[in-house]
């Protein structure tokens, strides 16, 4: 498996240039033998300070994740509303194998408790996902970004407020438009203003915007936060003009939180001229956590390696 809440170089001999105490540790899953050791590392002094919430405690398995590959290229992971890393752990390592530099952060208030989440606003997602553009960026040339569902909505507001910094977009399962959408906006402006959370059961899973085949997520959504949430996706399509980076979307036919018919209004809005669409026939919605991740995985690599070949 790979390894969480380390920081790994490819090189024992080549430490991360920062003042930080390390310890040299096998790296195990990162692709063959003499793919070389982990430098584990303070999170707390080298993570983007906006993935930290005061002295809260991570979920155990929702660490970010950077790994050093030493490589030119890096792909930057955004995870999905009230998820964590944790739900990019193949894919992470899928690209590791490949030899590229992997970061996986952590947005504001995920990954601690859902209280903290209630304390954030978009204003603080957006913040840590620029401060996690501009710690790769001190690794890599080209940086590519994967969102998985709210985090492709993260992804289109990098590729717009920083034009030329990103080489390419993935948008997995991107909301712009949610199944039963009215339904959960009558809940959450109705008497969703009584109710401090929601909390995730079974038969509320047509009903709002959860994702609970996570192994490492919130069991319950502040429903402020979820508030805040349907704001910022409201957003991204006026955004999108602007957008010019290459983006493949990747959108499952049968999503049972994202109404398809998001991907097609992000391809007809998006301002690119480099835009693909690859639909999955199944009934998906984490898509780098489904029995078909593999087949997603590739598409990604292919992309990736049919950009660079043609820089």
């Amino acid at each position: 498996m790979v390894a969480t809440g380390v920081y790994a170089n490819r090189s024992s001999g080549n430490k991360i240039n920062r003042k930080l105490k390390n310890k040299n540790v096998p790296f195990h899953g990162a692709g063959d033998g003499n793919m070389a050791e982990a430098i584990t590392e303070k999170l707390s002094a080298a993570v983007p300070m906006e993935a930290q919430v005061g002295s809260v405690p991570y979920m155990k398995g929702g660490e970010p994740l950077f790994i050093n590959m030493e490589s030119d290229v890096g792909v930057l992971q955004l995870h999905g509303f009230t998820s964590t890393p944790h739900q990019f752990r193949e894919c992470s390592q899928y690209f590791v194998k490949r030899g590229y530099t992997v970061y996986t952060p952590l947005i504001a208030g995920h990954g601690t408790s859902p209280r903290e989440l209630a304390k954030t606003t978009a204003n603080d997602w957006m913040r840590s996902t620029n401060e996690a553009l501009q710690f790769l960026r001190r690794y890599v040339k080209h940086v590519f970004v994967i969102g998985n569902s709210f985090g492709g909505n993260l992804a289109f507001w990098l590729a717009h407020k920083y034009p030329g910094a990103l080489t390419g977009v993935v948008s997995l399962g991107t909301p712009i438009v949610l199944r039963w959408q009215r339904i959960i906006y009558f809940r959450v402006y109705t008497y969703g203003w009584l109710k401090e959370y929601y909390r995730k059961l079974g038969r509320d899973y047509k009903v709002d915007y959860i994702d609970l085949s996570d192994e490492v997520s919130y069991p319950v959504i502040p429903v402020s936060s979820l508030r805040e949430f349907l704001r910022f996706i409201r957003a991204t399509v006026p955004a999108l003009k602007t957008v010019r980076v290459p983006t493949l979307m990747i959108q499952a036919d049968r999503d049972p939180v994202v109404h398809p018919k998001s991907v097609q209004i992000i391809h007809e809005h998006l301002g690119s001229d480099y835009k693909k669409v690859y639909w999955l026939n199944g009934r998906y919605h984490t898509l780098p956590d489904i029995d078909r991740r593999e087949e997603v995985f590739h598409k990604v690599d292919k992309f990736i390696e049919e950009l660079m070949t043609n820089l």
